[in-house]
């Protein structure tokens, strides 16, 4: 080792310590700058508890789901033929949803844009692949959707609703933690567990008991799972006073639902009395206890969804 000939070797020592803890420093600040860039902004739609976005779609009009509760997107077998779309001959997905399992070959798009941006998978070769799918939302006499835009797609932002204005914004976020939002006024911070890719599970408490909950946008009402029933002791005979529907959505079948009235439902420190709630025994991907859906959605004023830092912020009207 050449050392200075004006330094003795205890000198040295204090001398690349220092320096060290000063290079540490800079690194630290140099990669630790919290940054928000707006990249666009859609109005969507608010049918029946969902809240549907506008794509373009090999420069086609196409109306999607906003779906955080799906992991991947999917595009219905009659959208695939409107838009053009070419099935791929080796790949195939297979999802499961409230309807049970949907197996087919993936529909490549060649273009894909949600307000201008060009949305592409976090994969080699950056491709719009979507899974093809049946929707039972089309059977009930609403509007005509083409599919949902999942996790895949959605988690490359963070998504700002505006509840009110039906204004939903994407925001590319860096190194940002704790509560970094640009809003003025109060507004609430929970932290998400994240099980599976990109899914978000908030802490959600029912009547006392805690349960963990997958929001998902593409709910139109918070749904307790078979999990959820589970711990909160909703027997066969207790359900069976309460008002019986039917649950459409990602699958080809429709299992019994039916809402229950519960005295509280918490999250973060937003308390909801007497909430009515569907309740199915369905067993949900991520295994979770319920889902956070349209209806709880539809309190706030404004909501956050953080992919980056793995947080939901909302402001309550």
């Amino acid at each position: 080792m050449i050392r200075p000939a004006n330094l003795s070797p205890r000198a040295t020592m204090p001398m690349l310590v220092l320096w060290c803890l000063l290079l540490t420093g800079w690194q630290h600040g140099a990669h630790g700058a919290c940054t928000l860039q707006q990249r666009g902004s859609v109005t969507f739609t608010a049918a029946a508890g969902e809240m549907l976005v506008p794509l373009s779609v090999n420069g086609n009009d196409a109306t999607f789901v906003l779906d955080t509760g799906a992991d991947r997107s999917l595009v219905t077998p009659a959208a695939v033929q409107r838009l053009g779309l070419v099935l791929d001959e080796w790949v195939g997905t297979t999802m499961r949803g409230v309807g049970g399992v949907v197996e087919h070959r993936n529909a490549n798009p060649r273009s894909l844009l949600l307000g201008g941006i060009a949305l592409q998978l976090r994969t080699i070769t950056h491709d719009t692949s979507l899974t093809v799918g049946a929707l039972r939302f089309n059977d009930s006499g609403g509007p005509v959707i083409d599919g949902l835009l999942g996790r895949d797609f959605l988690a490359l932002f963070d998504l700002e609703l505006d509840m009110i204005a039906h204004r939903l914004t994407l925001y590319d976020v860096r190194g940002c933690t704790g509560r970094f939002l640009p809003w003025t006024g109060d507004y609430a911070a929970v932290a998400a567990s994240v099980p599976m890719t990109n899914a978000l599970v908030l802490p959600m408490t029912i009547d006392g008991t805690r349960l963990r909950a997958l929001l998902d946008t593409g709910a139109a009402g918070t749904l307790i799972a078979a999990p959820g029933i589970v711990r909160l002791g909703l027997t066969p005979a207790l359900l069976a006073k309460d008002q019986g529907a039917a649950v459409h959505g990602v699958g080809p079948q429709s299992p019994p639902i039916r809402r229950h009235r519960f005295a509280s439902m918490q999250i973060g420190p937003q308390i909801t009395t007497d909430p009515l709630l569907w309740v199915a025994p369905v067993r949900l991907v991520p295994i979770v206890d319920a889902l956070l859906g349209g209806d709880w959605l539809a309190l706030q004023r404004r909501v956050w969804i953080s992919f980056a830092t793995a947080q939901v912020f909302f402001a309550p009207r």
